[in-house]
């Protein structure tokens, strides 16, 4: 399964409960830790092993991880976002793609913030703490426990325990949650490297999810972009294959491509100098903000109609990617506001599909 792939689903499929043990978890506490070039595996002083060990930072580097016994068991992740002791990972699997953060504080690693159905890209690191869900608390030996935030008991049941996952074998500490009835969750981190493998276990029923490769590299989403059209006063839309690497700005991203369609008959609907200042989403009332530099309005050079086109490409770009169907747009601040289209402080736009043309790469 590719990370592209996933994303370009957008479907809204349930999890069963299983779903929410298989889900592995990744982090790390330092960028003196991230792997080589080459992907080596780093190999630290065997005393005083921290998390730091087992859970590097990997800044664009992509692991994906064969699924068996359930459809759902299949991921891949990526770190989107790495700063200080936080770091925030998407997972995909072929039902959801899921964001989470998570935090190096004290001796514990613990996920603070996760959430289903996250399809656009959105620095979370800075969120306040939501979850409080212990991953692995120091020391790092076995008989170390702690409980998880659903109240089950979670241990360090082994440190150099052999693994086999499809990409290679490996001797990786081992941890066990117990889920009563039988069941348990074993997960296993190796150093230098961070999760392989992850196996739920129920009777003689078991899932596994295997680290299947490993590349160095950025991951791909496809993105639609919407533009006014030369030949007539309407609007069509383009799929671009957009790179994105560990820490890198959506608001550039979306920017650089607004201002460069790619292709003749297609006109930018922001100028060169157009800067995008900000973009929240305001899951609140399901609206994304964004605002602009003054040149969104001081380079533009349109009448009426065109520039409804012009709106009309920038809404539904925004809406499409975010997932919402209102838009506020804002310039330095100010609410909208040109010789014919204006807005007024808590008013939007709405996105509008109606009269869009497809136009093949």
């Amino acid at each position: 399964m590719k990370i592209e792939e996933v994303i370009g689903m957008k479907r809204f499929i349930p999890l069963i409960s299983i779903l929410l043990f298989i889900s592995i978890v990744f982090t790390g506490c330092g960028r003196a830790n991230m792997p080589s070039e080459d992907n080596t595996v780093v190999e630290p002083n065997e005393e005083n092993l921290t998390i730091a060990d087992y859970f590097p930072f990997k800044a664009n580097t992509k692991m994906e991880y064969e699924g068996i016994g359930n459809e759902f068991a299949e991921e891949a992740i990526f770190f989107e976002f790495i700063e200080d002791n936080r770091g925030q990972i998407k997972v995909f699997n072929p039902g959801t793609v899921m964001v989470k953060v998570l935090e190096y504080k004290d001796g514990e690693l613990r996920e603070v913030f996760s959430q289903e159905e996250f399809y656009h890209i959105e620095n979370m690191l800075n969120i306040s703490n939501e979850n409080n869900d212990i991953i692995l608390k120091e020391p790092l030996k076995v008989g170390t426990s702690w409980n998880t935030s659903g109240g089950y008991k979670r241990s360090i049941t082994g440190i150099d325990i052999s693994i086999e996952t499809p990409y290679k074998n490996f001797e990786a500490l081992e941890i066990t949650t117990e889920l009563g009835e039988g069941r348990k969750q074993l997960e296993y981190y190796v150093k230098g490297i961070g999760p392989v493998a992850s196996i739920h276990k129920d009777g003689e029923f078991e899932v596994k999810t295997l680290l299947e490769d490993l590349e160095k590299e950025p991951y791909e989403m496809d993105i639609r972009f919407y533009y006014p059209m030369y030949d007539d006063i309407k609007t069509g839309y383009i799929e671009k294959d957009i790179e994105f690497n560990t820490n890198d700005s959506i608001e550039r991203i979306l920017e650089y491509n607004l201002q460069n369609p790619g292709r003749n008959g297609l006109i930018p609907p922001i100028s060169e100098n157009t800067k995008i200042n900000s973009i929240v989403l305001d899951r609140g009332n399901q609206m994304v903000k964004v605002d602009f530099s003054k040149e969104l309005l001081t380079d533009m050079n349109a009448g009426s109609a065109m520039e409804g086109e012009i709106l009309k490409s920038i809404v539904n770009t925004f809406g499409n990617f975010y997932g919402v169907e209102k838009v506020y747009l804002s310039t330095e601040g100010k609410p909208y506001s040109s010789g014919h289209f204006s807005i007024g402080k808590g008013e939007f736009f709405t996105v509008d599909y109606s009269k869009v043309e497809k136009l093949n790469d």
